[in-house]
């Protein structure tokens, strides 16, 4: 199983984060637009930084006010996605994560939100892109991992497949259970956070107090037991929204976080092992989970 590093994670240029994240051990990164479009480099640079260094750019993100728009504003929507698929394309990434809508006038209706999230699965299929869609816990409409999973149900579309946050999962109140029904291929991408229980809002508890799994309060060994229960075997990405963590040196976040990474899953294993994972679904992930493979 291959081990990643969203960019926006550590602080430090693109390409400080780029090749800390290398030096860590990871197999891939989450490439954040806003640090490429900081960063001075082309897609293009980007790509043969990370080729360079072993890395995989596994995730493209985030793309927004993507569903439950007016039906008016659909059209630059489409435009917009096509814009970013030019530059996945430079990039060679070939997976982009759309989250759900925040913004107070989304649209309540969850056909329509189904039906725009199937025409986007079907623009970026028309060019090799995976469409990877998340609930943020702060959506208007659509706050849950069950909202999403409900809204991907109703497109029904082979190009679109679900994210689990753990973050979002955990402190968005909701059941790692709730995960144990998933389909063979139902999760596209599995995004790993843990954070101190704090009495706030969602928004900025996740945007300021993330940390690395171990560091905070939340129950990741099951959330990710549960993820990894439908036979998910792509990345798993560290996803850590920390001003403190940016502040420090690069490499040293990195490493650490790729320390936490290998304990969560020698965790996962233990647990699957000692049968204790069975009522979150672990029962179906008995197989070996392990990370940096192909490194």
């Amino acid at each position: 199983m291959r081990s990643c590093m969203a960019t926006v994670s550590i602080g430090g240029t693109l390409e400080e984060k780029i090749d800390a994240i290398a030096r860590a051990g990871f197999d891939g990164i989450e490439l954040l637009d806003d640090d490429l479009r900081r960063s001075g480099m082309s897609a293009e640079e980007c790509a043969s930084r990370c080729a360079d260094r072993g890395l995989a750019i596994e995730l493209y993100q985030p793309f927004r006010r993507a569903e439950g728009v007016p039906r008016r504003e659909f059209g630059e929507v489409l435009s917009r996605l096509r814009r970013e698929i030019e530059v996945m394309r430079r990039l060679g990434a070939d997976s982009i994560l759309v989250v759900s809508n925040t913004d107070p006038d989304a649209v309540g209706s969850r056909d329509l939100s189904a039906a725009q999230l199937s025409a986007l699965g079907t623009m970026a299929s028309e060019y090799g892109i995976a469409v990877m869609f998340e609930a943020l816990a702060w959506g208007t409409r659509i706050s849950r991992v069950a909202d999403a999973r409900d809204v991907l149900r109703r497109a029904d579309h082979p190009n679109l497949s679900l994210v689990v946050d753990t973050f979002h999962l955990l402190a968005g109140g909701e059941d790692a259970g709730g995960l144990e029904d998933l389909s063979h291929d139902a999760v596209g991408f599995i995004q790993l956070a843990d954070a101190p229980r704090l009495p706030m809002d969602l928004l900025p508890w996740s945007r300021n107090h993330r940390c690395f799994p171990g560091e905070g309060d939340l129950d990741l060994v099951g959330a990710t037991a549960a993820a990894l229960s439908s036979g998910y075997d792509g990345p798993l990405s560290l996803e850590i929204f920390n001003p403190a963590y940016r502040e420090r040196p690069p490499r040293e976040v990195a490493r650490r976080g790729f320390e936490a990474l290998r304990r969560l899953i020698d965790q996962v294993e233990d647990a699957v092992a000692s049968g204790a994972a069975d009522r979150i679904g672990g029962a179906r992930s008995a197989r070996p989970v392990r990370i940096g493979a192909s490194r």
